[in-house]
């Protein structure tokens, strides 16, 4: 009778001869014998050679990139002006800030009709403040096209003939009158005088003060001689990098030809950044 592993044995054998011993036939005896301090020696070398490895393949990796950096930083630049100056971005992005304005107004008008605000002056306040960003998101739109198109010269030749026109429409839209002054205008029709010059006059001290530019609003409702009454808001208008082109200290001639022909009496120079260039008035007979 034969020996009930006999068969076990044999394929044992033969598998162990390819290599390929079963797992069922490793015995304790056949176990790796504990790690010794020269088998731990023997595995450094390895190991600092896969370290090598890592560093090198990391210094490869940095010399790539600081290959290619130029090329990405230019076309990550372009891709962003591609966007930017995308029309339908532009327009998009138009769009949605004139929902927004909108409403805010609606909001307003509601607070103040159910009651929730009893102050009229809110609602005024906000159709203003929606006149004023139209109009300037109007004429920057104006202003950069025309920049694209001429360069500066051909900006103050549109600023010239379309902004009066923008301030007029939005004025007959919204019922509110929009204009702008300035304590040194270039326009002798923005002149500041009376209640808008003293106004002027009080931002200067505020900004002198430490007040930031943005917050520089004045807004109240007056009682004319008549009985009528007027609401009466201005906005500081500050002199961002980009209006040095036309307002700063130091202009092109080509810029400074443009603005003698079309602005022989203009004073509005000699900008710094972050001064007040002038302010948007708003005013409404109520």
């Amino acid at each position: 009778m034969k020996h009930p592993f006999f068969p076990l044995a044999i394929l044992a054998v033969a598998l162990t001869a390819c290599g390929q011993a079963p797992e069922s036939t490793q015995t304790t005896e056949q176990a790796a014998p504990a790690e010794t301090p020269a088998a731990t020696m023997a595995e450094k070398p390895e190991a600092t050679t896969t370290s090598e490895k890592i560093d090198k393949a990391a210094e490869a990796t940095k010399e790539a990139a600081i290959a290619v950096k130029d090329d990405v930083v230019k076309a990550t630049s372009e891709m962003v002006e591609k966007v930017k100056s995308d029309e339908r971005v532009e327009k998009a992005t138009e769009k949605a800030a004139s929902m927004v304005d909108k409403a805010k107004v609606a909001a307003a008008d509601m607070a103040v009709a159910t009651g929730i605000v009893d102050d009229p002056m809110v609602s005024h306040t906000t159709r203003a403040v929606a006149g004023i960003k139209k109009f300037a998101r109007t004429l920057q739109g104006e202003l950069k096209a025309a920049m694209s198109a001429g360069g500066a010269p051909n900006a103050i030749q549109v600023c010239n003939e379309k902004a009066g026109g923008i301030a007029s429409d939005i004025s007959a839209e919204t019922g509110y009158n929009l204009g702008r002054v300035s304590l040194k205008n270039r326009n002798p029709d923005q002149a500041a005088s009376g209640w808008n010059k003293t106004v002027l006059e009080e931002f200067e001290a505020r900004l002198a003060n430490g007040e930031p530019i943005d917050k520089l609003v004045f807004k109240t409702i007056v009682t004319r001689e008549d009985g009528s009454q007027e609401f009466r808001m201005m906005k500081a208008i500050p002199t961002g990098k980009v209006c040095l082109n036309c307002h700063g200290s130091e202009i092109k001639d080509e810029v400074t030809s443009k603005l003698d022909e079309l602005y022989p009496d203009d004073n509005a120079r000699g900008y710094k950044e972050g001064d007040i260039r002038g302010a948007f008035v708003v005013t409404k007979t109520l």
